[in-house]
């Protein structure tokens, strides 16, 4: 519990022109710059074992407006947390009740994450059940998906839970080179592939790759394989300089790379897995299967038909245009930052 100084200095600078100061965990760099953009002050809290080690300059810069902290035992005494932001529940959630019950505020509790897959990890399956209740106990105040396919997968009603879909900057992912003149090679970016196998394909990429035969240029932190793009401008020269973008993910709700893609006019081949069917259409803003060499096969028509890949390419923008804009992710954050604020008012 807060001490009566804090309550009051609490109390009288909850409306500090609007600006809410947020703490949260180093989790996802990209989706935090983001949240950077709704303009509160956020302050991230490294706790080993349960968080990330920090921020990786290698996926964003840090925002002006994004502080961290490394000792949870070390936040500053006077200030004035108005809300705590769990992004994990095994991970983040008991912590961040810990805080929220020191500083007597709300908790913003976000899921990234799919429930245990049993089809990939079949010893998992006797305790997919428990595993799935235990995560449904961990409620904040208000509760957040990334997808309506992870929130329906986790067993939450629409009525428990709301969502907030990536945001992606149209002006910044935007085919700014056209179809005719990017490289006819299949691009994929990825950080961390080969360890991250089971859940973002990288045997399943070889596999395809191999079945196909075609050319293909990889991003990413990959040791011994790929660099990452030295920063967000390169990233978006990379996604122009291919026509194709190739994603094997087998358990991402919905990978930010693929949207990034979608956005910058890529003809995207996928994986038809969790999220990413709702979203592409298949022949018309993208193609899709979970079959290997339908996949290889999918991505040599696209190279041997510039039409398709312009259609498709089109197609994917506009989607991204319509369900996946910045500025509905900033609103739809910012409602949720003023129901939280609200609410926190009568923790005081």
């Amino acid at each position: 519990m807060p001490s009566p100084v804090q309550s009051i200095v609490r109390a009288a600078t909850r409306n500090r022109g609007g600006k809410l100061n947020i703490l949260t965990f180093p989790t996802h760099e990209r989706y935090e710059s983001n949240l950077c953009a709704t303009g509160h002050d956020f302050y991230s809290v490294v706790v080993p074992g349960h968080t990330k080690a920090g921020w990786d300059l290698d996926y964003a810069q840090i925002p002006e407006n994004y502080t961290f902290i490394q000792d949870i035992n070390n936040i500053p005494l006077m200030l004035d947390i108005d809300m705590v932001l769990s992004q994990n529940k095994y991970g983040q959630f008991e912590i961040s009740q810990e805080i929220a019950n020191r500083y007597n505020c709300p908790i913003i509790s976000l899921e990234h994450t799919c429930p245990p897959n049993v089809n990939l990890f079949p010893e998992l399956s006797q305790n997919a059940a428990s595993m799935i209740q235990s995560f449904y106990q961990k409620q904040g105040n208000i509760n957040l998906f990334i997808s309506e396919w992870s929130r329906k997968e986790w067993g939450w009603q629409d009525t428990e839970a709301d969502v907030i879909h990536h945001g992606i900057d149209m002006n910044t992912f935007a085919p700014l080179i056209p179809m005719d003149d990017r490289n006819n090679d299949a691009l994929s970016i990825v950080n961390g592939w080969e360890e991250r196998d089971w859940c973002c394909g990288y045997n399943l990429w070889q596999s395809i790759v191999q079945r196909g035969g075609f050319p293909t240029k990889v991003v990413g932190k990959n040791p011994g394989l790929s660099e990452p793009a030295t920063d967000i401008y390169n990233l978006v020269e990379h996604y122009n300089n291919s026509r194709i973008f190739l994603n094997t993910s087998t358990a991402s709700p919905i990978p930010t790379t693929v949207l990034e893609a979608m956005a910058c006019g890529c003809a995207v081949v996928s994986t038809a897995t969790c999220m990413i069917p709702e979203i592409i259409e298949h022949g018309k803003n993208g193609l899709i299967s979970n079959d290997e060499e339908m996949l290889a096969d999918y991505v040599n028509t696209i190279r041997n038909d510039i039409d398709l890949a312009k259609s498709l390419g089109e197609e994917a923008r506009k989607t991204v245009a319509e369900r996946f804009s910045m500025d509905s992710f900033v609103n739809k954050w910012n409602v949720i930052f003023a129901m939280a604020d609200q609410m926190g008012e009568n923790f005081i």
